[in-house]
């Protein structure tokens, strides 16, 4: 007997989407979760520095870590980031109030590195 499982966790952030993994997964009916969503310990400064999520951030009137989280939430991976800081908890929860557009899709889709920041 084998039983198909219902939730997926891969490591996926701007820098390792891993699109087709991604897909086929969708395509299962099974939900990914996204492992590392904002990069990574030791990897957040570059990602949550980056021009291209900086000047989408700008854009909406949101931070780099919304836009992330919002980007990921377009995608259908279920994004949770960790945090013990109230403030950045209201913050991360904070991001049903804009989209991001096509364009924008496909310019954080271009900052994709295929860069893993965790061998397992």
């Amino acid at each position: 007997m084998s039983v198909k499982p219902v939730l997926v966790q891969n490591e996926i952030h701007p820098y390792y989407q891993d699109t087709e993994v991604v897909d086929y997964i969708h395509s299962q009916g099974i939900v990914v979760q996204a492992w590392y969503p904002l990069g990574g310990r030791g990897y957040q400064t570059e990602l949550l520095s980056d021009p291209v999520l900086k000047r989408i951030a700008e854009a909406h009137g949101k931070s780099v870590v919304q836009v992330i989280l919002r980007w990921h939430y377009q995608r259908r991976v279920v994004a949770i980031p960790g945090s013990s800081n109230p403030a950045h908890i209201a913050e991360n929860i904070d991001i049903f109030d804009f989209i991001l557009t096509d364009q924008e899709m496909a310019d954080i889709a271009a900052l994709n590195r295929d860069e893993k920041h965790d061998w397992y």
